[in-house]
């Protein structure tokens, strides 16, 4: 289903399914029917119109989709379980609309028919009148809408967390990612071989494993992404394959796309190099120069990965997807790469995004023929001057905003002569130069962990933030393994 404000949404989006986008729209109408119903009475002109926008909202995703269903936990909005990426811009409404259901202890709504004005109306009125700081009050709002005969909506309470109860959820679900991560590089050896040795690959268990990765990444993208900054190069590809597909579903997450879309686009990242299979590893791995036949063969690979995955008829649907990313992960925006076409083609948004994540996590892991990565911000300032030639423009911004400007993994230097890592991005873009940051202490010869610090923490006393990032530094020189700090 399209927006009702498609102006509004990338092209791209056009053709894809779009809850979060949805999300958003969903959530800016009807905060203002809420904000609305604490200054005006019900038969109030304003009343009326806010609620037939939110209607218009409601329905056409109903019955599109089936239900309409927005969860807030830890004010991270989550729209038929996708979560919704708030824009600089809308933060504010967000973030008000969050208080206000917080001070209502409501933390879900759920709409599973078709809504008519007048029963909206009366239920955002039974919401507007709740008590504060009541933790029943999803029963009262329950009772209310059946004594009021109204079918098809409900609500849920709100989830609290101590300190204490997110740090075990934050280790389990750093565990949990772990193992995913590292059952992915064990599924991507299994199917290169088993390519090579034209035996049988496991589909089911790849798309099993794919579609846990999807949910590991809507709990908590951080988990996942840091475990990308793993650089191992004795397996380049395998360690490359898992990444790519990390950083691709993550970035569909961002855009909007459903989960059943994100698990197709995690197999099109796990398998866009399987036509590395035919290429001889003295070729993959040479630290000289390559020859030009050798380029040649190199340059191969994209047509051979299609043919492969062609030839695999268990793939069912997900076929397309895969050769399209295989196919075209090295095609370039402009169509300047390879393989060379003999005609023009549209590229695909899977093709697209493959092809950035490809990019990216190429040059920021050491390969045999290069023993040093490049830094985060030199590769991002590489995308930046190719937007347009090699990369959509688009998914570029959103994929910057997603990484940030200090990536997780980043070694930085504060302003108070701390040393520390990058461990997680704030979701407010008008803060993305604000991470927070594990501090890292000196002895016995190595780097520890110490506290973690929220850069945009403010002094009471000033009005100014206690610590800022004055550079980045090079982990080479410092001999620290960032994927040590981060899992």
């Amino acid at each position: 289903m399209k927006s009702e404000s498609p102006r509004e949404m990338p092209p791209y989006l056009d053709h894809e399914h779009v809850p979060a986008t949805m999300g958003t729209e969903f959530v800016l109408r009807f905060y203002r029917l809420l904000k609305g119903t604490t200054i005006y009475d019900r038969n109030n002109v304003n009343i009326q119109r806010h609620t037939q926008d939110c209607v218009q909202a409601i329905n056409p995703f109903i019955r599109s989709e089936g239900q309409l269903f927005l969860k807030i936990v830890r004010r991270n909005f989550f729209f038929n379980n996708v979560r919704i990426p708030v824009k600089a811009d809308k933060y504010p409404i967000f973030k008000n609309f969050s208080q206000e259901m917080e001070k209502r202890w409501i933390g879900e709504l759920e709409f599973t028919s078709e809504v008519s004005g007048e029963n909206l109306k009366n239920f955002v009125y039974i919401l507007s009148g709740l008590e504060e700081e009541n933790e029943s009050n999803y029963l009262s709002v329950r009772m209310q809408l059946r004594a009021q005969g109204i079918q098809g909506i409900s609500v849920g309470k709100l989830e609290f967390f101590r300190d204490e109860e997110l740090y075990v959820d934050s280790e389990e679900q750093k565990r949990y990612s772990k193992e995913i991560y590292f059952k992915a590089i064990g599924l991507v050896k299994e199917i290169m071989e088993g390519v090579k040795s034209q035996r049988l690959i496991n589909i089911r268990k790849a798309k099993h494993l794919m579609q846990n990765a999807v949910n590991s990444i809507m709990q908590d993208e951080s988990a996942l992404l840091g475990l990308a900054n793993i650089k191992n190069y004795d397996e380049y590809t395998f360690n490359h394959s898992v990444n790519v597909a990390i950083y691709a579903i993550a970035l569909g997450q961002r855009i909007g796309l459903s989960k059943k879309n994100l698990s197709h686009l995690g197999m099109a990242g796990l398998l866009h190099d399987i036509g590395k299979t035919k290429i001889p590893g003295e070729i993959l791995n040479k630290e000289e120069k390559l020859s030009p036949q050798e380029w040649v063969m190199i340059q191969s690979h994209p047509v051979l990965g299609a043919e492969i995955v062609m030839r695999v008829k268990e793939w069912g649907e997900l076929s397309t997807r895969l050769i399209d990313a295989a196919f075209e992960h090295h095609l370039r925006y402009d169509l300047t790469g390879y393989p060379k076409l003999a005609r023009k083609r549209n590229l695909t948004l899977f093709g697209k995004i493959v092809s950035l994540a490809d990019f990216y996590d190429a040059l920021v892991r050491p390969r045999a023929y290069r023993q040093f990565p490049f830094v985060s911000e030199k590769i991002l300032g590489f995308m930046l001057e190719q937007v347009g030639k090699h990369f959509d423009p688009a998914l570029v911004k959103v994929f910057i905003n997603m990484i940030g400007i200090y990536p997780l993994g980043t070694l930085v230097l504060l302003n108070t002569n701390e040393m520390g890592i990058v461990v997680q991005i704030q979701e407010d873009p008008e803060l993305i130069d604000r991470p927070k940051v594990c501090l890292l202490s000196y002895s016995d010869g190595e780097y520890q962990k110490g506290k973690i610090v929220d850069l945009k923490e403010v002094d009471e006393k000033t009005g100014t933030f206690k610590r800022f990032i004055v550079k980045t530094l090079d982990t080479n020189e410092y001999n620290i393994h960032v994927a040590e700090f981060l899992i």
